[in-house]
């Protein structure tokens, strides 16, 4: 039996997944998140803010320090959109090498989207699978089988990024939910007509806005991703949550059972564009998997599978 870790560097938060793996199998495994919105502007600016790599970077030696005393024997550290998107990468990334001796891994955003259908098909044999990954920056779509890919795309269209470009009133107008949606039909538009005429036997929703919509469904006090994992959802129950945060101010949605506080600005964007895929696509409900790209970069690169 080994041990590894592996970090996801997202946009909005960064993850840890300690686990054990024996015949090509996770026998256990634990995740941790801390929001640090490291893509906080970047859709804007263009580039990291001093603080925001500071507090990231701090984020990276704790869980660091918690995989070495876990006793992992190999830590795989990945970022995604915001990092890959910024003018200024080369800098932190030299910079988080120098203090804490860690090379971080840039995904392109086809192989975002190639690990994140690895991890998420897991258990899944011979299914065709649409998996539908919402970050903070990105949106991936990938259809696939048995870990073989057939169709996959990244679009520039998180949470935090459409938040920051169309959210912008407090509780949310008809008039920003108007201009998002304008947007999510060009963006969108080529990944809908390749799919919408696919036979798909399930859709998988990973990454954080799903994950956080099943813990608003669960009302969950304390986040349990084995409660999480397989959770169904239908269009019925995101179209109330929708309406139900859209009508909140931010504040507001403090009080809303299974919400982070740290996540209560950008999931009505977020949920939007779940509903608004699953909508294109006449799906009626989506499964949301904890099992995700943190499984899927172990799998392809922990040298174990």
């Amino acid at each position: 039996m080994r041990k590894i870790a592996a970090v996801d560097l997202g946009t909005n938060s960064i993850r840890l997944m300690l686990c054990k793996v024996l015949n090509k199998k996770f026998i256990s495994k634990s995740k941790e998140v801390i929001t640090t919105r490291i893509g906080k502007n970047v859709d804007h600016t263009g580039h990291l803010t001093d603080k925001a790599m500071e507090k990231n970077i701090e984020a990276i030696k704790y869980f660091k320090k918690k995989a070495e005393n876990y006793g992992a024997e190999k830590i795989i550290v990945f970022a995604t959109s915001a990092i890959r998107d910024a003018s200024n990468k080369k800098y932190f990334l030299e910079k988080v090498k120098n203090e804490v001796g860690i090379d971080i891994k840039v995904l392109n955003g086809k192989e975002e989207a190639a690990i994140g259908i690895l991890g998420a098909s897991y258990g899944f044999d011979n299914e065709k699978l649409l998996v539908i990954d919402v970050g903070g920056g990105s949106t991936e779509l990938v259809l696939g089988c048995n870990e073989k890919i057939l169709y996959s795309t990244s679009i520039n269209a998180g949470a935090v990024r459409m938040t920051e470009k169309y959210i912008k009133s407090n509780p949310i107008a008809q008039q920003d939910i108007d201009a998002l949606e304008e947007s999510l039909d060009r963006l969108f538009h080529d990944a809908i007509m390749q799919l919408k005429d696919e036979r798909i036997d399930r859709i998988i929703a990973i990454g954080g806005t799903a994950t956080t919509a099943a813990s608003i469904y669960h009302k969950l006090r304390v986040y349990d991703w084995e409660v999480i994992h397989n959770t169904i959802l239908d269009q019925c129950f995101l179209n109330k949550i929708f309406d139900t945060l859209k009508s909140m101010t931010v504040k507001e949605r403090y009080s809303i059972k299974g919400l982070q506080k740290e996540r209560a600005d950008i999931m009505p964007a977020g949920i939007f564009i779940i509903k608004y895929i699953m909508n294109k696509l006449d799906a009626e409900q989506i499964i949301i998997s904890e099992n995700d790209n943190l499984e899927g970069i172990i799998m392809k690169y922990g040298e174990i599978f």
